[in-house]
């Protein structure tokens, strides 16, 4: 089962176990990994948003517009949410509050939905993971009905995507990536689903600077050396021995309550403080983690990023499950502080 992993917040981290799942079945090697310098966190930076627009990956975009939540549709999927009867633990479960979705690559395209809506081929190249049909143009209803993804569950119609790797100037897709849904926070009874539709980018396609042994936010190697055995010759990427090219970056967990999106896309979140949601944030939500592995161990050519250097790391998720299969995971596994596997059980 995936998700054999300690909560981001703690020293160390394990990656590991073969995972099968329907269309998955692959196996991450397993490694130890510090999370400071290994998990994108919020010190990876973002850039300001003027009335002018903001920087994505060197370009100045318009600014986009803050989508309010429909309230009247998050009061419900919230009251259906306080009113499901959670499964009844079983003896001695694995006391780590996450559940996760385990996906496998899924199609390219130099689109964003969430940056720029309705314009196809506006953007760099994108790794997309989960629901099969995205587009420029899709909404969130047209993820509700798009039903084939290369995720499980299929539950999940969500979609996930990465700016594309590039090793030789070849396309290197992620063979596997697992979505883990968790909580960081002290009480994680407080926890809830996120709305419907929710769109968060974590990272900055805009940040063009040197990653080099012991910077924030870097590629790292699950098996062998964390680090590399060596280093690419530009000094930032690692060569890993016996091992593969990992990269790992951690959402938002705290909601404003009030909107799905906003101008920079990322206004509308923010990380707990102190193991607690703050006043401008108030709204608990699953801690999402991408965890990716690419079949590739590299060589001192190194790599680049559709958005430049390894620096410009960047995940997107537009959010959208079947309502109950939320709930019930949310409810089941993290307020209750339980592992939970791929098809939610325990």
């Amino acid at each position: 089962m995936p998700g054999d992993r300690k909560d981001p917040s703690q020293a160390v981290r394990r990656i590991g176990r073969v995972v099968t799942a329907g269309r998955i079945g692959l196996s991450v090697a397993a490694a130890a990994v510090a999370v400071l310098g290994l998990v994108l966190v919020p010190n990876g930076g973002t850039a300001a948003v003027s009335q002018h627009g903001y920087q994505h990956a060197g370009m100045t975009m318009a600014a986009g517009t803050w989508i309010p939540v429909d309230q009247a549709k998050w009061n419900a999927q919230l009251a259906a949410f306080r009113a499901m009867t959670p499964r009844p633990v079983p003896p001695n479960p694995n006391r780590n509050a996450e559940f996760n979705a385990t996906c496998a690559y899924s199609h390219s395209a130099p689109d964003d939905p969430i940056v720029f809506p309705g314009q196809p081929g506006a953007s760099h190249l994108h790794s997309f993971i989960g629901n099969d049909g995205t587009g420029a143009r899709t909404t969130f209803e047209d993820l509700m009905r798009f039903t084939a993804s290369s995720c499980q569950p299929l539950q999940d119609h969500s979609a996930y995507w990465v700016p594309t790797l590039f090793e030789h100037e070849q396309p290197v897709q992620p063979k596997q990536v697992v979505v883990y849904y968790g909580s960081l926070l002290n009480d994680k009874s407080k926890t809830v689903p996120m709305p419907q539709g929710l769109r968060m980018i974590v990272g900055d396609a805009a940040r063009q600077v040197p990653t080099p042994v012991g910077a924030v936010n870097q590629f790292y190697c699950a098996g062998g050396p964390l680090e590399g055995k060596s280093r690419s010759r530009d000094g930032n990427w690692p060569v890993c021995d016996g091992g593969t090219l990992h990269f790992t970056m951690r959402f938002p967990d705290c909601w404003d309550g009030r909107n799905l999106d906003s101008p920079d896309h990322k206004s509308h979140v923010a990380w707990g403080q102190g193991g607690q949601c703050t006043e401008q944030f108030p709204v608990p939500i699953p801690a999402v983690t991408f965890s990716i592995s690419y079949p590739t161990s590299g060589s001192v050519d190194g790599f680049r990023l559709a958005s430049g250097m390894a620096s410009s790391m960047h995940g997107d998720g537009f959010f959208a499950w079947d309502e109950d299969a939320l709930g019930h995971r949310v409810k089941d596994c993290v307020v209750q502080v339980v592992q939970c596997n791929t098809a939610g059980g325990y």
